[in-house]
């Protein structure tokens, strides 16, 4: 009702008028509102079969947001095999090589501006070595060209293509040599002639071969996984210059170190055959081989007990050596143990406390700090080594992509923008906007890094604190 009882309506013959017209329009609604509620209703809302709502929203974090120092698109790595994940793009001599209407072309890391560019049709592989940069033809067949000029150096009329349907494909240059892995094969080329020396394969993996290569005082090791009534990894040593198999251990990993001629191995395969979850018994096992007989020289063990009451977990947590220092994820602590001057029954120097649950996966040390990643979320957490205390490296939306270099941890996250955060102050620098949901690997070369968005590269100019 349009009544105001402290300031009635005037007797203007106007306003009588719009009084009358006021009058007619609500007898109008009312007339039709009667009208309708004699139609039966036909137009029903749809309820959802489950509607949840998250009013959650991550906070945002304000930095200074800078533009790329230049961006190029590229061949998408998207549209690429699995094979080649994490390797259709380097960074070195300040240059990035990647592919582009699948060339191999090379990009001025500081401008953006394109150098050189090589080939048709080619495998979206490459790496580099020693001022060369080594792709794959169409065919399989490797190839070197100069890192400063895109020239030609040689190519192989040898293919490495294995027939198989699961396989690591990788190429390992070194001072004199230039492997190719593919599944449990190993092509040893002439790294200035593109020239076979010799293949080996390994028929117990079946073709399972992982991407470890080390090349120590003319032995070649590479790891296999070998499937059986219980499968486990396998640890060969091949003779670098023929190719010929030394010896092979099953159920030995990667070596931790080449010493004096000896390669420090953990032991995969014992532990399988413990009843873990009734017994609260631990250890790890490192043993100690002649690098060129296979001859064990020695055994070293690092015992624990868990803790509670059985079941017990099953397995057994991270393993690495840093720094001298042998660090052997325990239950909900990390113990570090002297591993240059072991003795028997040797007990941990310190043990840090692991603040963060199951979810969290020990990586490594970087910047002096033991780091961790959910392998639920991908998020990344440190613990420092000097005082044991937490390091939280957050961001403001999922994780897409994270890389660290130096002091900085490069996030690249699913919203569209990259973080860089001090690793050592936890504090995040800069803020770039992407564009892109999925993100490569962040190269390094230089004092830039370059973000691999989806199809086009970013350049960036590192910060000073982040150097």
């Amino acid at each position: 009702m349009l009544i105001n009882k402290k300031k009635p309506w005037c007797q203007h013959p106007r306003n009588r008028r719009s009084k009358r017209l006021v009058s007619g329009i609500v007898a109008s609604i009312l007339t039709l509102q009667g009208i309708m509620a004699l139609v039966p209703s036909q137009v029903y809302a749809e309820t959802a079969d489950l509607s949840l709502r998250n009013w959650h929203a991550s906070s945002h974090i304000s930095v200074p947001t800078i533009k790329p120092s230049w961006t190029m698109q590229v061949d998408n790595y998207l549209d690429m095999y699995d094979t080649y994940e994490g390797h259709h793009a380097i960074a070195e001599e300040g240059k990035v090589f990647t592919f582009a209407d699948q060339q191999l072309i090379a990009i001025d890391a500081r401008t953006g501006k394109r150098l050189w560019s090589y080939g048709k049709d080619l495998q979206p592989y490459v790496t580099y070595g020693n001022g060369v940069v080594y792709g794959l033809s169409a065919d399989h067949m490797p190839f070197a060209l100069h890192a400063k000029t895109g020239k030609l150096q040689w190519k192989s009329g040898t293919s490495t293509f294995i027939d198989t349907r699961l396989r690591t494909e990788v190429m390992i240059p070194t001072s004199d040599m230039l492997y190719a892995i593919n599944g449990s094969v190993t092509f040893a080329f002439d790294r200035a002639k593109g020239k076979l020396r010799w293949e080996a394969n390994e028929p117990l993996a079946d073709g399972h071969g992982t991407a470890y290569l080390e090349e120590a005082d003319g032995v070649i090791l590479r790891t296999f996984m070998v499937q059986g009534a219980l499968s486990s990894v396998q640890l060969n040593a091949y003779d670098k210059k023929t190719g010929k198999k030394l010896w092979g251990h099953f159920g030995q990993g990667e070596a931790l170190t080449i010493k004096n001629g000896l390669v420090y191995s953990i032991d995969y395969y014992s532990p399988q055959l413990l009843d873990y979850q009734s017994v609260p018994d631990r250890k790890v096992i490192v043993n100690a081989y002649n690098l060129k007989s296979g001859i064990q020289k020695g055994s070293r063990e690092f015992t624990w007990k868990l803790e509670h009451e059985p079941p017990y977990e099953y397995g057994r947590g991270g393993v690495f050596l840093s720094g001298g220092k042998l660090y052997i994820e325990q239950g909900n602590q990390v113990a570090e143990y002297p591993f240059d001057d072991y003795k028997t029954g040797e007990v941990p120097l310190r043990a840090l406390s692991s603040p963060y649950g199951e979810e969290w996966i020990l990586l490594g040390v970087v910047q002096d700090r033991l780091m961790y990643r959910d392998y639920k979320t991908g998020e990344m957490k440190g613990v420092k080594l000097a005082n044991g205390q937490p390091v939280v490296l957050s961001g403001d939306a999922p994780i897409s992509q994270i890389d660290v270099y130096d002091k900085g941890m490069y996030r690249a996250q699913r919203n569209g923008t990259l973080l860089g955060i001090n690793i050592q102050t936890a504090k995040p620098a800069f803020r770039v906007t992407t564009g892109a949901d999925l993100h490569e690997s962040t190269l390094k070369t230089g004092d830039m890094v370059i973000i691999q968005a989806e199809g086009k590269l970013l350049g960036i100019k590192i910060p000073a604190s982040l150097r």
